[in-house]
């Protein structure tokens, strides 16, 4: 009896020690952190006869302007990785360049197809700027909407944000995090058929030419350590033998294919994966769900009106003018103050300073833009304020306030307030400035040259 009482007793200890490893290893799976929403791209490129002027011959032989395109994500994290599902569409403007010149979308090629896209969005968590995330797809045939193209994944915390710790991405999962301000890094785009209407005698003869390879518009060349999500994924960092950078793309099977979607393309090549995904299947073979995306925006952004004559408001969003008044004026203050010199923060690290100094303290006019606006390109931004300083403590090292705006045309709304804050070193005929943008978040960094040193001495 007392054997069968103490088998017994070590049959339900080991149920219930089962039982807590079960449970611990449910629970490691269950999210901490989840969210959803939908990011937008407007009028993209700004324009493109500024792009053609630029770029030359080296301008892509096919590329559409986009009226709009949405990015409907949503995510459901946990304490080692994260689940993302992506929903893209996008919807062509009145304009596209072709073979170097711009034409109205009815006399471009027909069927035109978006093969793949590179996105880099900011992670905000309530309302600030935390990280960087990069979303791409390296091959897909996606028309116009209302076709869309699906994808999942699963990443772990140290590769879902850019230059993030995994402690630091699980915890802004946790917050719960939503994409902003989406930026173009590549984008390439195909067509079926090659015929213009008749602008040329071999023009009936080019109709039954081959398909040319995607045409890809590469805006800037940069180089990021993180993840992107697409049917071959992969990712960027480390460097080779030789000290150059590598690409290492991970074994296994690829994202957002299945079988079933290969099959199809197999047998109607023309029909491509933004087709398969508009009738419903998603990773694995899921349905998707037409609520859903109704919920979700998608529908609701590239629904808008057709835009005939959008192409004449381009250049509203060009700082460039802005930026040359911002520079003429800190000449005139320069020359009235008799300090000039350099200045620069994170977002908008090119730019200059002027100003009044006295050894009790001074102020100083700021102006800074990004590279964008010399190139005139996308993603411009301007930073216009003034810096006031002080001798507080009867030293030479002064506590510095500075206030003034942000433009951003490409965010949600054109300005934002700016506030700084540092310290000045007031040298003499050198004045240094560090100091932070409290509302970005973004470093800052000034010097300039008082060529009036002497005067303000005397005084």
């Amino acid at each position: 009896m007392r054997q069968i009482v103490f088998h017994s007793f070590r049959l339900v200890l080991l149920i219930g020690v089962l039982s807590l490893g079960t449970l611990g290893a449910s629970r490691a799976q269950v999210p901490v952190g989840e969210g959803q929403g939908t990011v937008t791209l407007e009028g993209w490129p700004r324009s493109l006869p500024a792009l053609l002027d630029e770029m030359g011959q080296r301008a892509p032989y096919l590329l559409p302007r986009i009226d709009s395109m949405a990015l409907d994500y949503r995510y459901a994290a946990t304490d080692t990785s994260s689940r993302w599902s992506f929903v893209l569409s996008w919807r062509p403007a009145e304009r596209v360049l072709y073979e170097g010149e711009v034409l109205p979308r009815r006399e471009a090629p027909r069927d035109i197809r978006m093969t793949n896209v590179e996105l880099r969005a900011d992670v905000r968590v309530a309302g600030d700027k935390q990280a960087e995330m990069i979303v791409a797809v390296d091959s897909m045939a996606l028309r116009s909407t209302p076709d869309r193209f699906v994808f999942n994944v699963t990443v772990p915390h140290d590769r879902v944000f850019l230059d993030t710790s995994p402690t630091e991405a699980r915890r802004l999962l946790r917050r719960g995090v939503t994409l902003d301000r989406l930026v173009v890094e590549r984008m390439g785009f195909s067509s079926a058929q090659t015929q213009r209407r008749d602008r040329s005698p071999d023009a009936r003869r080019r109709q039954d030419e081959p398909s040319r390879p995607p045409s890809i518009y590469t805006p800037r060349t940069r180089v990021y350590v993180g993840w992107r999500v697409s049917p071959r994924p992969y990712y960027v960092g480390g460097r080779d033998e030789n000290g150059d950078r590598k690409t290492r793309r991970p074994r296994g099977d690829t994202v957002g294919r299945t079988p079933t979607a290969d099959a199809d393309r197999t047998r109607d090549p023309d029909r491509g994966e933004g087709r398969q995904r508009s009738d419903g299947q998603g990773e694995g073979g899921e349905k998707e769900s037409d609520g859903e995306e109704g919920r979700s925006g998608v529908g609701d952004v590239l629904s808008g009106k057709d835009d005939e004559d959008e192409d004449d408001d381009e250049d509203d969003t060009s700082l460039q003018t802005p930026a040359l008044a911002a520079a003429a004026a800190v000449g005139l203050v320069a020359f009235a103050g008799g300090t000039v010199g350099l200045y620069g923060q994170g977002d908008t690290p090119i730019g200059l300073a002027s100003g009044y100094t006295h050894p009790k303290g001074g102020i100083q006019i700021q102006a800074a833009v990004n590279s964008a606006v010399l190139e005139d390109g996308t993603d411009q931004q301007l930073s216009v304020r003034a810096l006031g300083f002080y001798d507080v403590f009867g030293s030479r090292i002064q506590p510095a306030v500075g206030l003034g705006v942000r433009i951003d045309p490409d965010r949600g709304r054109d300005w934002e307030p700016a506030v700084s804050g540092g310290l000045v070193g007031n040298l003499g005929r050198f004045v240094l400035y560090g100091g932070v943008d409290v509302v970005q978040g973004t470093p800052e960094i000034g010097v300039a040259y008082n060529f009036r040193y002497g005067g303000n001495e005397a005084d």
